[in-house]
Order: structure tokens, then C-alpha cells, then sequence
């Protein structure tokens, strides 16, 4: 189960940034084999000068520990998303691998624990984001990928979650690329606590999280890994699936956020196992809360409950039907839904307690939830992209599509896209030079 030192090739290099005290860079880098092999082999590095290091393999996994950065590296930002490539190598092959040096961790600001990204307090916004387009469905082209990021930028947002599923490898690129941070996690919405409780479920959960990460490491945009979308955290004997979960993420990658959506909220009892403590609700919308009291009374009760962890808004949102553009604010119409999001955006943005936002979602999509149990809409005759003359809107998902999206199915924007956009892009946090505070 031996080769000798030189003949086994690098299949893949994983970089993990960390800073020392006295602000200079490294990286662990760990490296696997492309077999499973026990050696000592010589692996190369190229990272602006050739250094070799000789490599303890167990299994074909070997890491090469305290690796400086050269004196020229950049670091990745969201104003600035500096990438740096790296190839890796033995005498036999290897990988060129792009990663970006960056740290997220917290700070304390006042009494609330904020997310950090190198030091830098920032204030995060932005949407939920589905696979899914026209025509293609989860297999998107290059061009639908593209027009989504435009459409992000020009929406000036900061802060994805990718809901709810690994996320496109050409995704997460364009997110590296413009300097935008996400969420990423594994496969998992409404687990049951009779799921976590099967341990063939759990060993496919923990064989999904290891290629998740294995997958998105090298990100620099990934700031949390997730998982079990709305399960079922309100019951303790669920709480070890979680711990299961969390303990696998961390000692794949020490350098992430941890979390789940929770629309347990303050019922849940597994937050003990979340870095980045997540709430999914929709006051003004699915409860008559309004959502700015609602969200400042949950904010307030994280920050008391887990003083040490930050609070982020993991879905929030109203329906609204690309059709109903007109002067009534009832519900399902355009403009309820641009009242009930701009006063969850305008919490979000202004309470000190709240990391950030992403809005469920970005674009309305098909549904999974007894969606075609209420037909479809009568279209127009020949027009295109379709436009609706009737729709049953007494329904959860009229038209079998779910309606929350700031833009249609068809990329169509709605006005809550300008007038979220509009807040998003002119939005400036008062603590955006602090720096300093708990680094991972």
C-alpha cells in the first residue's frame, strides 16, 4: 500500500488562512493523493518561489502545516476579492488550486457579538438563492449564471445563502469573484427527528458534508457551512445529529461559521453546536407580527440567550405577484409585498444585535409543497416571457410557484427589487473601520 517517494500524484490541496499575532498570513494546506496511500513523499509548492516539503501521507491524506504567505499575497475581501493560485505538486503531477487569505470570526460591539471578515465588523445583505431557472431547471448555462450575478450586483448585494443544497462549483467562482459572501449546506430541508435517529441517514449526511467541503473549501466567499434546514431542533433527543454534524464540519474546516435556519427560533435547544445562531420567520407575512418589533425582540433575546455567538436573518420575506401591479396593498399584491420587506431590510440594516440578512428570495420559483394541487395560470396567448391573466390567489403557492422572489421566474424585477436594491447599495455601516476581535 506503499509507493515510492515521487510516484503518486496530487488529486486536490485544500488552503486553510490563518493570521499570527503579529498580522502575518499562513496557510495549513492539506493535500490528498490520487490513492490511498501510506508514504513520505516530496510535494512542491509554488507560490511565487518553488519550496518543497517532505509529506507524511496516511490514507493518501498528508497536510503541510505553517506554510507564510509571500510578502505579495492579497488578501480576499468583499470590497476587494483578491484570488490567489497555487499549484501543488509531486514529481508525478499535481493540481493548481485558487483559495483567497481571509478570516471570519466575531467581535463584541457594545454588548452584541458581531461577524467579522479579517478583523472588519461588517453588516451583511442580501437573498436566498435557489438552482433554478427557465428551461433548464438545475442545470444551469453559463449565460443564466451570469445574468443572475448581474442582477445580484446590480441589487448591491454582499451576503448569499444558497438554499438548500451544495451549491454549482461555477457558482461559488462567480461569488469568489465579486467579492460576495455565502452560505453554503448540505442537502437537508424538513429532517425529522426519526431521519437524525437513522444511522444510514446520518452516514449520508456526514458522506454529503465531506463533500461539501472537500468541494468548497478553497472558497474564500464560503463564510458558514449549514445544515438541516427548519429540522427538528425544538426536541433534545435530536440534538446529537447536530452536535454529529457540527463536530464533522469542524474538523474538516475550524476556519467557518457553523449554523442552521432555525424557525424554532427561541423554542430551539441545539444551539449549543451553532457558531452563527440563524432564524427563519416571516412576521407580516405567515403571522401577524410586525416585523420590526418581531425582529428586534428576537435580536434582543440571542444576544441575551448566547451573548458570544452573532444573530443573522436566515429567511424573511413577503409574496407578491409580478401581475398585481397596482395601488392596493393587500396581500399577494406588489406593493404589500414591498411594504412587509422593506421594513424587514431597514430592522436588519439598523439594529446593531443583526449580522445580516438574506431575504427568501431572490427570484420566484416552482414549488415542491402541494404547489400543482392549485392549477396554473391562464396566460396570455402568445406572449413571451408569459404574462398572467388569471391566478387563484386564496391558495399557499398560486399558480404552483412560490411568489417571494424580488424578481419573477422569468427575471422579471418587481419594485421590491429597486427598493430593496436602492437600500442595499447605499447602506453604510458606522462600523465598518473597527477591526480587531475573536478570529477563527
Amino acid at each position: 500500500k506503499s509507493w515510492p517517494s515521487g510516484e503518486a500524484c496530487i488529486s486536490r490541496a485544500l488552503f486553510f488562512p490563518y493570521q499570527d499575532e503579529h498580522g502575518v498570513w499562513y496557510v495549513n494546506v492539506n493535500v490528498s493523493l490520487t490513492e490511498p496511500l501510506d508514504t513520505i513523499t516530496t510535494v512542491y509548492l509554488d507560490w511565487d518561489t518553488l519550496t518543497s516539503y517532505a509529506v507524511i501521507f496516511e490514507d493518501g491524506y498528508g497536510v503541510i502545516s505553517h506554510v507564510e504567505a509571500p510578502a505579495s499575497a492579497k488578501v480576499w475581501s468583499i470590497d476587494d476579492p483578491q484570488l490567489i493560485i497555487v499549484s501543488v505538486f509531486t514529481k508525478s503531477g499535481g493540481v493548481s488550486e485558487r483559495f483567497g487569505l481571509r478570516i471570519w470570526g466575531t467581535k463584541k460591539v457594545g454588548n452584541a457579538t458581531r461577524l467579522t471578515l479579517n478583523g472588519q465588523v461588517l453588516k451583511l445583505h442580501g437573498w436566498n438563492h435557489h438552482t433554478q431557472w427557465p428551461h433548464t431547471g438545475m442545470s444551469p448555462t453559463e449565460p443564466q449564471l451570469d445574468e443572475d450575478i448581474g442582477l445580484l450586483a446590480r441589487a448591491g448585494t454582499n451576503y448569499v445563502r444558497g438554499a438548500h443544497y451544495p451549491q454549482d462549483q461555477r457558482w461559488l467562482d462567480r461569488l469568489d469573484e465579486l467579492g460576495v459572501a455565502m452560505w453554503e449546506e448540505a442537502l437537508g430541508p424538513e429532517v425529522k427527528k426519526s431521519n437524525i435517529q437513522d444511522p444510514y441517514f446520518m452516514q449520508a449526511q456526514i458522506q454529503q458534508i465531506d463533500q461539501m467541503v472537500n468541494a468548497s473549501a478553497n472558497h474564500p466567499s464560503i463564510m458558514a457551512f449549514g445544515y438541516f434546514n427548519e429540522g427538528p431542533s425544538t426536541d433534545a433527543d435530536a440534538c446529537p445529529g447536530y452536535e454529529a454534524c457540527t463536530n464533522r464540519i469542524q474538523a474538516l474546516d475550524p476556519t467557518r461559521f457553523i449554523t442552521w435556519a432555525s424557525n424554532k427560533k427561541d423554542k430551539d435547544v441545539c444551539y449549543q453546536f451553532a457558531t452563527l445562531i440563524s432564524f427563519n420567520n416571516y412576521p407580516g407575512w405567515y403571522t401577524s407580527e410586525n416585523p420590526t418589533d418581531s425582529w428586534n425582540d428576537y435580536a434582543s433575546w440571542v444576544n441575551s440567550n448566547y451573548p458570544d455567538k452573532p444573530f443573522v436573518i436566515s429567511e424573511t420575506g413577503a409574496g407578491g405577484i409580478y401581475e398585481w401591479n397596482n395601488y392596493t396593498s393587500v396581500k399577494w399584491s406588489l406593493n404589500y409585498q414591498t411594504q412587509v420587506i422593506l421594513e424587514d431590510v431597514q430592522v436588519a440594516l439598523k439594529n446593531s444585535m443583526i449580522s445580516g440578512i438574506t431575504l427568501w428570495h431572490f427570484f420566484d420559483f416552482k414549488g415542491n409543497d402541494d404547489a400543482q394541487a392549485y392549477g396554473p395560470c391562464d396566460y396570455l396567448p402568445d406572449y413571451y416571457p408569459p404574462v398572467c391573466t388569471y391566478i387563484n390567489s386564496t391558495q399557499k403557492r398560486p399558480g404552483g410557484e412560490n411568489h417571494k422572489g424580488v424578481i419573477d421566474y422569468w427575471r422579471r424585477p418587481k419594485p421590491s427589487f429597486d427598493a430593496v436594491a436602492t437600500i442595499y447599495r447605499n447602506w453604510s455601516s458606522p462600523l465598518s473601520s473597527k477591526v480587531g476581535g475573536k478570529l477563527f
